[in-house]
C-alpha cells in the first residue's frame, strides 16, 4: 500500500458510508411526514398486491426523487429487516408506520441498502433511518417505490390523507420531505 492508499483508507472508509445529515422540520404528534421526496400515489395504484389490497396498512406510495429515508414522525424503531430495505417505526402516540422501500426489493438480500438504524433505537422526525441506490434496484429488475403506511388503522377513528402539493407532476402532487402526509383522529 502506497503512501496516498494509505491516507485514503485513514480518511474514506469504504465498509462504512456515511451517514446523511438528518433532515429538520416541524411535527405534530398527530400525522405522519414523507420520509423521501418524490411523486404521491395511492396505495392502491402500488404494483403489489398485498400492499394495493391494504393487507399491510393505509397510508401512500412515493416515487422517490434521492435515495434517503427519514424518520416521518418521533418514535422508536421497531423493525429494521434484515435485508435493509423497510423499518417499522412505533411513534410516541402509538402510530405504527412501516416504510418499504421497492417491489420485491426483499429478493435483493439487502445488496444496494444500507440501514442507519437498529431495532429499538429513539429516533425524532428526519432521523436518517435507511439508505438505498435506485440504480441497483432498477439493474435487479424491480421498481423503487417507497411504501408509507400506518400499520394498525383499526386503532383510530379515521386516518386523514392529506398529502397533496401545490407542484403537480403529470396530474400527481409532489411530495418533500417532512410534508405532512397522514392525520389520525381518535
Amino acid at each position: 500500500m502506497n503512501l496516498l492508499q494509505k491516507i485514503k483508507s485513514t480518511f474514506f472508509s469504504p465498509t462504512a458510508p456515511e451517514k446523511p445529515e438528518p433532515a429538520s422540520f416541524a411535527t405534530r404528534a398527530d400525522t405522519i411526514y414523507a420520509p423521501i421526496s418524490g411523486v404521491l400515489v395511492s396505495v392502491q395504484e402500488i404494483n403489489d398486491e398485498v400492499i394495493a389490497s391494504g393487507l399491510l396498512g393505509d397510508g401512500y406510495g412515493i416515487i422517490p426523487v434521492g435515495n434517503t429515508i427519514y424518520a416521518p414522525a418521533n418514535g422508536r424503531v421497531s423493525t429494521v429487516t434484515v435485508t435493509n430495505h423497510a423499518v417499522g417505526i412505533m411513534t410516541d402516540t402509538g402510530i405504527e408506520v412501516l416504510i418499504h422501500v421497492g417491489i420485491d426489493t426483499v429478493k435483493m438480500e439487502g445488496k444496494g441498502f444500507v440501514r442507519h438504524v437498529e431495532a429499538n433505537d429513539v429516533v425524532t422526525a428526519g432521523t436518517p433511518l435507511l439508505s438505498f441506490d435506485p440504480e441497483a434496484i432498477k439493474a435487479a429488475g424491480h421498481e423503487d417505490m417507497v411504501t408509507v403506511v400506518i400499520t394498525n388503522p383499526q386503532h383510530f377513528c379515521k386516518i386523514d390523507h392529506v398529502g397533496s402539493s401545490n407542484t403537480m407532476l403529470a396530474g400527481r402532487p409532489l411530495v418533500k420531505i417532512g410534508d405532512a402526509l397522514l392525520v389520525t383522529r381518535s
